[in-house]
């Protein structure tokens, strides 16, 4: 994202917090709060924990293929506004219980193409979205323990059918890492949930049914292997 584009997120972000009401205004995305949740009037922890939050439901919606459109959530005196603008991108307003909803949702419908289209900035090379450093961390933390090995051949065998399908062994590993961010976003790593990274790769092969078939056979394997494995470790 360039920096006008950011600056111009911001400052979107600065007119929502000024609505009467409004406690604080972020926009989520996969990493965590935009800027660390800079202009928020959120502490940055805070913010992230939001965002991070928010990330969760919306991925966990997808998957059962209803996908938010808006959703409010009440916290006693408290109202949380969530809006999704692009798929991984969404604005997460704190409001006084039954105020501003209106003003928000008017500024958002009045910005939406221009938040998007800020927001597509990110978007220009698929390959080269950061991790944030807690996320980065977070991968490097499971890649190194009892998971590991298991993660390392469910990347390898992605890669050899990703490359069979006209695709640099490059763009494979930054595929894996951006879905291992999906996944430590919605679940808590172990091999019981590493069916749903599974199924985030095998998307990927949606064009090309008999790799996708063939990935699908390979990975599954590789995860009944982790899970017996987990079944038979002491307690």
């Amino acid at each position: 994202m360039t920096d006008g584009s950011r600056e111009q997120l911001l400052d979107l972000l600065e007119e929502l917090g000024a609505i009467q009401g409004v406690r604080g205004a972020l926009i989520a995305t996969a990493d965590g709060a935009m800027a660390a949740g800079a202009r928020s009037g959120l502490p940055a922890a805070v913010a992230n924990d939001i965002a991070k939050t928010v990330r969760r439901m919306t991925v966990a919606s997808e998957t059962v293929g209803v996908p938010l459109r808006e959703l409010l959530i009440n916290f006693g005196a408290a109202r949380m506004m969530v809006i999704p603008l692009t798929e991984d991108a969404t604005v997460v307003a704190l409001l006084e219980r039954d105020t501003a909803v209106t003003p928000v949702r008017s500024l958002i419908e009045v910005q939406v193409d221009a938040l998007r289209r800020l927001l597509a900035d990110n978007d220009d090379d698929p390959f080269a979205l950061p991790l944030s450093e807690e996320t980065a961390d977070e991968i490097t933390r499971i890649m190194t323990g009892s998971l590991g090995p298991t993660l390392a051949r469910i990347r390898g065998q992605f890669a050899e059918h990703y490359t069979r399908v006209g695709h640099e062994v490059g763009e494979a590993d930054m595929v894996v890492r951006d879905q291992l961010r999906e996944w430590l976003l919605c679940c808590n790593p172990s091999p019981y949930t590493l069916p749903l990274l599974a199924d985030g790769l095998g998307q990927l092969f949606d064009q090309h049914p008999q790799e996708r078939g063939a990935f699908m056979e390979a990975v599954q394997n590789t995860i009944r292997a982790a899970q017996a494995d987990a079944e038979q470790a002491p307690a």
